[in-house]
C-alpha cells in the first residue's frame, strides 16, 4: 500500500500533501504547510499510520 500523505518542499519549508486530493493536509483547520522537514515527516508518518488502519475521518 502506498502512502496517502507525502512531504514536499514549499516556499517556506515543507508541506504534507494528501495524494488523493492534491491539497495540503489539514489538521484542526490548519493547513500543514511551512513546516520544518522533521515536523512534516513526523506529521505525514502519523497521518499515513491512520490511513493504513483504515481511518477515513477528515481531520478538519
Amino acid at each position: 500500500m502506498s502512502d496517502r500523505y507525502l512531504v514536499r518542499p514549499d516556499r517556506d519549508g515543507f508541506s504534507v500533501y494528501d495524494v488523493w486530493t492534491g491539497e495540503p493536509a489539514v489538521i484542526a483547520m490548519t493547513p500543514q504547510t511551512s513546516l520544518s522537514k522533521a515536523d512534516a515527516e513526523h506529521t505525514a508518518g502519523l497521518l499515513n499510520a491512520r490511513a493504513q488502519r483504515g481511518e477515513r475521518k477528515v481531520l478538519q
